[in-house]
């Protein structure tokens, strides 16, 4: 499964916290500017602006958290945005 990365805790001196979005969901639709009367401009911007504080509400939401090492972090140079793939597998005894 294929994740991105929207923020990173440092949980104890040994392990890290990432907080992850599934990536491929659909995007939102641009509504059509209409520039004929005043009150359609007004109108679509108040539509720009919603359409953008939903988009933001969106991606401070996450999907799933994990926590990795340190050391796993620091090597793989793990940053806000990355993009990751995470497998679950069985773990054997």
């Amino acid at each position: 499964m294929r994740y991105r990365i929207v923020r990173i805790e440092l949980k104890d001196e040994d392990e890290v916290l990432l907080y992850l979005k599934k990536v491929g969901k659909s995007p939102g639709f641009m509504a059509r500017a209409d520039f004929s009367d005043p009150a359609k401009i007004i109108e679509f911007g108040m539509q720009m602006g919603m359409d953008l504080a939903k988009r933001i509400e969106e991606i401070m939401q996450f999907d799933a958290f994990i926590t990795v090492t340190y050391e796993y972090y620091s090597v793989n140079e793990l940053k806000v945005g990355d993009v990751v793939d995470v497998e679950v597998r069985p773990v054997e005894r």
